[in-house]
């Protein structure tokens, strides 16, 4: 009977399920591997075939996997048949699979994943520093498609054929013969994530071939964030000790005491250090701690301090400051019994955990009031820190229910754990600490769940052999309930079969009861329930199943289907002879059973059935866009028992979905848009465009795209111009693409040309080739000479007349030629006694270029700035030369300063230029003076003597020069007196004078006249004569001289017996 119930539970090996695709396992797969995973909510897995169990086995958590050696399978298509069941429902999986030799398959050369690397920060599209990436099997299996089917759901990475180097943005896949490589969409931050997991799979084209590649992905770290300190402001306190022997209020401080501690994190994963901002001789802080030491004697009751964190990154970051506030505390001695006192603790103290313990009962109503937090003082607030769930803790303490507790959603710990915050805030509303609690409630399951039969399939049938004797077991009831304290009875409810039969109330083994026979083909029917006994609904009732009728037939009946109906989906390029679904039906005879398949209306032929497995194969390929092939078949599927026995039917529906393999098409491969205005305003419609696509729903939905960025198109295809259009650029049209791209995976596209003629109008102002024209002119140039000439264009092609601003052709002494734009001088006497003339000219457009363009003038100005160029035709002169009476003293040292002289010259610029130089007299050697060529300081180039060769007056020329070419000269003579020095002795004509005088000569005789000369001029050659004895003081008395005529005259009679005398004179 084991045996005939494995048999007929083998047969529930597809329901209806989607076809899944092909799992190539290698032949060598060491036993262990797993091949699917499947997850489900209080799901129950069966494998239902036999014939592969020695080869698969299905563990109750849904795992798949190798429990033997593959190689006996080798080559041999598979399709394993899973049961899914829940409380109220099941399904069937069809897991395809082929053993194929490992080297026929896509592998990539390692097994054990790969390791790359990027810089947080990089650049969006920086590639990942990675070996390369390609997969290869033993034959050529032509181009891969690789995408990312792991890791990647935000998606960060994009890969990228390795040769081409295009980035396609929000592109995870891409199909190559070569290698690819994988890029960053946007910048990446280490510190919010530091490494990515992913996997790379490799396809054939034919879908069936694949391979995967865990490739981890470290984002290198940048010292891009400083460090940050915890809070912005710590209160800290200190106590000290009262002085018995001082006034009140004086206490004694325990130097290097703990004053508190800072702390500050660093994002990057970085050392901190800490230091402060201005040492203090009242507290150190411990560099590697934040530990502030008490250094000093306070001066007073509260200190501030600034902290600083630095970190070890490079370059180095330093945080913003902390305010650390020190409260020193001083006991008053009259002060009140200590359990008055306040606390005062260091910031951020994490108290032990609170756990505590409630059924799932008391979470049941939102807002209910579960318990209260124990506080330290009645000043104390909380706040939970993170988001619960579950719960919310109200500033009191007071934890309520958030949402209903369901015990069968919490995580395996069954726990709500969550952490608040509790803040001290004083009494004056200063801040004296917060602290940190860790809550963790326990909850208890309640038994809330009502149990479910699992029996399949429904509804519940079977047979029971005519001559069955009592206590024959024919079917056997199977219940689950969720909650963990389940106990499960069954009973018969309502009993149609007269007392026949009998439940097990704990096995659930329905049996026979009597020792009448069973009447062939009647049936009898129970209606029965399964109930939890621990899930008590009141007084007088459990919870329990609905009334589920089980029908027993005496003797025979026909097969039963597992499902009353059957569906499937299908895409279009399903390959030919794939499996689509499995559909099977249990034998009450433990007879095999025959299937045969019969469309009903369209579709005869599209699929088939195999006989004896069930799975319903497609038959001849599909088009989704052929109108001949329906999108939904329904077919009937017949199980019929070998020998002639029973058959019943089944209706299955297979649906047809489209798959995008048509592109976009435009109704034309060209559009064009004649005489469009180049001055229509933004968003104007220009011309509607329109493409079709043969697939459908989202394979068929069309957006469009322009390549030109004047223009943009919406949803309809209706093509507006986003910047202002030109008709005088572009030679007066636009071409550029329009792409249809529907919204398939991957998405298809289809192009057109857009040409957009302009027409021209006068919209353009008349271009000046240059703002400022700088012409030169001679200040000598006489009339009609020509100055410069101003050019402007018109984009437009319009005629452009010159003028100067104000109107008219002339201004001043210049004019401009209308048509031509030459500016000459006029035709009259020239004066031009200025430096420079500005003129203001105007370019005026005469609208010839468009229709009614003459409506609209358009005027530019430039300007011409006529510099006047000044000719050498004036030579320098010395104004003041006539007046130059200079004087040297004679002996004066060489280089002593005479007189300045200054020549001008009219001439402007280099012309008038001066430098100064000392004409050569004739037959002069050397020069007496000489002169700065560029002050006209005139100096002596000698020591002069007046009484020498240089005589009293000497002649000098000096002369002019400007920087004109050719340069021209002016000179200025002007004579030097040498004034005298007394320099020169008197000098006598002899040097002894001898005379005879008699003796009897008489007073007042003449007796000699003597003479001397002096070179000196004036006073300084005038001589005096005076007499002196040098020999015989007493000679002196006999003889005077005169001053100025130099006699000497006998004063005094002589005395014969002195002979001779002698005088000096």
């Amino acid at each position: 009977m084991a045996r005939s119930m494995l048999a007929g539970a083998a047969l529930l090996c597809a329901l209806a399920a989607p076809l899944a695709a092909v799992t190539l396992l290698p032949h060598d797969v060491r036993p262990g591997h797993a091949v699917r995973h499947f997850v489900g909510n209080h799901s129950h897995y069966t494998m239902l075939d036999p014939e592969l169990e020695p080869y698969f086995t299905l563990l109750d958590d849904g795992l798949l996997m190798t429990i033997a050696d593959l190689a006996p399978l080798l080559d041999r298509p598979l399709n394993l048949a899973i049961l899914e069941q829940t409380p109220y429902s099941s399904a069937a999986h069809s897991v395809p699979l082929l053993v194929v030799d490992r080297r026929r398959m896509l592998h990539f050369p390692t097994t054990n994943g790969l390791r790359g690397e990027i810089p947080e920060n990089a650049p969006s599209g920086s590639v990942i520093d990675l070996p390369p990436i390609k997969a290869t099997s033993l034959h050529d299996s032509g181009p891969v498609a690789y995408k990312i089917v792991k890791g990647n759901e935000d998606p960060i990475f994009s890969l990228r054929d390795k040769i081409k180097g295009d980035i396609v943005p929000e592109v995870r896949s891409v199909i190559t013969e070569g290698d690819v490589e994988i890029i960053a969409t946007r910048p990446l931050d280490a510190e919010e994530k530091s490494s990515y997991e992913i996997v790379v799979q490799a396809t054939d084209l034919q879908g069936t071939n694949k391979a995967s590649l865990p490739i981890r992905i470290d984002v290198a770290d940048e010292n891009d964030h400083a460090p940050a300190f915890e809070q912005d402001v710590y209160y800290f306190a200190v106590n000290g000790t009262i002085d018995e022997n001082g006034p009140n209020g004086t206490a004694h401080w325990q130097r290097f005491s703990n004053i508190g501690q800072v702390h500050a994190y660093d994002a990057d994963g970085d050392r901190v250090y800490y230091s402060l901002t201005v040492p203090s001789n009242l507290a150190v802080i411990v560099p590697q701690t934040g530990e502030l030491i008490l250094a000093g004697e306070p001066d007073g009751h509260e200190v501030e301090l600034r902290v600083l964190a630095h970190d070890t990154g490079s370059p180095p970051r330093k945080s913003r400051p902390a305010r650390v506030f020190i409260d020193f505390v001083v006991p008053e001695r009259n002060e009140l019994p200590a359990l008055h006192r306040e606390k005062r603790r260091v910031t951020r103290a994490v108290r032990p955990t609170k756990r505590t313990e409630f059924s799932e009962a008391d979470g049941e109503v939102e807002g209910r009031s579960v318990f209260t937090l124990e506080k330290e003082t009645d000043r104390e607030t909380f706040k939970i820190r993170d988001e619960n769930p579950w719960v919310t803790v109200e500033p009191s303490g007071v934890v309520k229910v958030k949402k209903k507790w369901d015990y069968e959603e919490l995580g395996p710990e069954k726990t709500i754990d969550f952490w608040v915050t509790i803040t001290n805030a004083g009494n004056g509303g200063k801040l004296l600490y917060t602290d940190n609690q860790r809550v963790i409630i326990h909850v208890k399951d309640v038994n809330d769940e009502p149990p479910y039969f699992i029996n399949r399939p429904l509804p519940m049938q079977t047979v029971v052999q005519l001559n069955a004797a009592p206590n024959t077991p024919v079917f056997t009831l199977q219940a689950r309930d969720p909650d963990t304290d389940h106990n499960i009875h069954y009973f018969i409810v309502r009993d149609r079969t007269g007392g026949r039969f009998e439940v097990d109330e704990r096995s659930g083994v329905v049996r026979t009861r009597g020792t009448d026979p069973f009447q062939l083909d009647m049936e009898y029917v129970l209606y029965v329930k399964a109930e939890d006994q621990s899930g008590r609904v009141d007084e007088r009732r459990f919870q329990s199943t609905p009334e589920e009728r089980l029908s027993i037939v005496g003797g025979k009946r026909a097969p039963q289907f597992y499902l009353p109906s059957y569906e499937a989906e299908i895409a279009e390029n399903q390959k030919k002879d794939s499996d689509i679904i499995s559909v099977k039906a249990k034998s009450f005879a433990d007879r095999e059973i025959r299937y045969t398949l019969k469309a009903q209306g369209q579709g005869a032929g599209t699929f088939n059935i195999g006989p004896t497995s069930g799975i319903v194969k497609l038959a001849k390929e599909l088009d989704f866009e052929d109108l001949r092939q329906p999108h939904v078949y329904s077919l009937v599927v017949t199980a019929t028992e070998d020998s002639g026995g029973f058959s019943t039917s089944v209706e299955l529906t297979i649906r047809v979905t489209d798959v995008n393999d048509n592109a976009p098409k435009f109704e034309l491969p060209d559009y064009q848009a004649h005489n469009v205005d180049e001055d229509i305003p933004l968003g104007t419609s220009i011309l509607k465009v329109k493409a079709m696509d043969a697939d459908s729903g989202k394979n068929a939905e069309i957006e469009y795209l322009v390549s030109d960025d004047h223009f943009s198109v919406d949803s309809n295809g209706i093509i507006t111009n986003n910047k202002q259009l030109d008709a005088d650029n572009n030679n007066a049209y636009y071409e550029f693409s329009v792409t249809a791209k529907d919204k398939g995976e991957p998405a298809k596209t289809g192009t057109a040309t857009v040409r957009v003629y302009t027409k021209n109008k006068n919209d353009e102002e008349p271009k000046f080739s240059q703002q400022v024209y700088t012409p030169n002119v001679d200040e000598n140039a006489g009339p009609n000479t020509l100055v410069t000439t101003v050019v402007a264009s018109d984009k437009d092609g319009d005629n452009v007349r010159f003028g100067f601003v104000g109107g008219g052709t002339s201004s001043g002494q210049f004019v401009i030629e209308e048509i031509t734009g030459v500016i000459r001088l006029h035709n009259k006497a020239i004066s031009l006694d200025r430096d420079k003339y500005e003129l203001n000219v105007t370019a005026m457009d005469d609208g010839a270029c468009c229709v009614n363009g003459d409506a609209t003038i358009h005027t530019s100005t430039a300007v011409v700035v006529v510099f006047i160029t000044d000719v050498n035709d004036n030579k320098p002169i010395f104004k003041e030369c006539p007046t130059y009476y200079p004087k040297v003293e004679e002996g004066a040292p060489n280089g002593s300063p005479v007189l300045k002289v200054h020549a001008t010259d009219e001439d402007k610029g280099v012309n008038g230029q001066v430098k100064y130089s000392i004409v050569q007299q004739p037959n002069q050697k050397g020069t007496k003076f000489t002169v700065d060529e560029e002050t006209g300081e005139v100096s002596t180039n000698k020591v002069f003597d007046r009484e020498g060769d240089d005589g009293k007056f000497v002649s000098v020329t000096v002369k002019a020069t400007d920087q004109g070419e050719p340069s021209l000269e002016g000179v200025c003579s002007f004579t030097v007196e040498i004034t005298d020095v007394n320099d020169n002795p008197p000098l006598f004509d002899r040097q002894k004078y001898v005379e005879n005088v008699k003796q009897d000569a008489s007073i007042g005789t003449n007796i000699l006249r003597v003479s001397a000369s002096d070179e000196d001029a004036d006073n300084n050659g005038a001589i005096v004569y005076t007499l002196s004895a040098p020999y015989n003081p007493g000679d002196i008395e006999y003889f005077e001289i005169q001053p100025e005529s130099g006699w000497i005259v006998l004063k005094k009679p002589l005395d014969v017996s002195i002979q001779p005398h002698s005088i000096r004179i």
